[in-house]
């Protein structure tokens, strides 16, 4: 006796509708946060926004299907690679950089460049712990 299994047309189809669901849940919380921030709502647009994520997180760990495969997870890794190459190269050319045209007296830096400046170097000290972490599995 052959067990019944959705046919390879089906699967997709019900993927790219949960999809759209929890990225619609997600839109929908984004888009009531900034009406309620111009109709000075800001609380309850930041609980709109909190429950338009919370569906989508629902949605995506309830559906019968699963949301992503291989190739989801190869395109974020790609895009998280060249995300961290290209701040890589903001940091290491920016901070050395703003800082002698601050000594040399070409520009006055403002504090956000500071701020940003230690802001990229935390996040790379995290993506080092977690990289250390997965490779070592503590």
């Amino acid at each position: 006796m052959s067990e019944h299994t959705a046919s390879a047309t089906t699967r997709p189809s019900a993927r790219k509708r949960y999809k759209r669901i929890a990225y619609g849940l997600l839109g929908v919380g984004i888009l009531a946060l900034g009406i309620a921030i111009a109709l000075n709502r800001f609380v309850l647009g930041v609980a709109l926004y909190w429950a338009g994520g919370i569906g989508m997180g629902l949605v995506q760990r309830f559906s019968p299907v699963d949301l992503y495969d291989e190739r989801d997870t190869t395109i974020e890794r790609e895009a998280g690679n060249d995300t961290m190459t290209l701040f890589a190269y903001v940091f290491v050319l920016g901070a050395p950089g703003g800082l002698v045209l601050e000594e040399s007296a070409v520009v006055t830096l403002p504090g956000e460049f500071y701020g940003a400046m230690w802001t990229l170097f935390a996040v790379f000290v995290a993506y080092g712990a977690f990289v250390f972490y997965h490779k070592y599995r503590l």
